[in-house]
């Protein structure tokens, strides 16, 4: 189920950024016509609107994990698969991070080409591993909370 619901949420990002339209309406329509259950849907439609809402953010974490690569040089269905995987790493830390980078890489595989999964995974783990660093910081860095006395 999750894989189809990745597939679909590419195809939709695909759809607006050739339309130039972070409108949830050309997403909801293009979901809506297709053959499938309604979880599905409501998981690519979550992943949808979460990328667009924090494609500046995600966009950010690419920029700085892209090793001799600009992101506007990358192929708008490799940018949009980076870009769904970096918003499931970031915003579902319950779900595998192995799991969300291999299923980034059978989207590279089923969509692109072959040779554009191993730059996927690669960027993946680095980003992974920035994120995760972070929260690292944010965790030993929280304030302490004064003792009632």
């Amino acid at each position: 189920m999750r894989h189809q619901g990745r597939s679909y949420a590419l195809q939709a990002l695909y759809q607006a950024e050739m339309l130039e339209s972070k409108a949830m309406k050309h997403v909801d329509r293009f979901l809506d016509q297709l053959d499938t259950n309604r979880e599905v849907k409501l998981f690519a439609r979550e992943l949808v609107e979460g990328t667009l809402r924090n494609r500046k953010h995600i966009d950010r974490y690419l920029r700085r994990n892209l090793e001799h690569w600009k992101l506007s040089r990358l192929s708008s269905t490799v940018r949009n698969i980076l870009r769904l995987a970096v918003f499931e790493l970031y915003h579902h830390p319950e779900l595998s991070h192995s799991v969300i980078i291999n299923e980034a890489v059978e989207l590279c595989k089923d969509f692109v080409d072959n040779s554009s999964h191993a730059l996927t995974n690669s960027v993946l783990q680095r980003v992974y591993d920035q994120i995760t660093e972070e929260r690292k910081m944010k965790v030993h860095t929280k304030p302490e909370v004064a003792s009632k006395d």
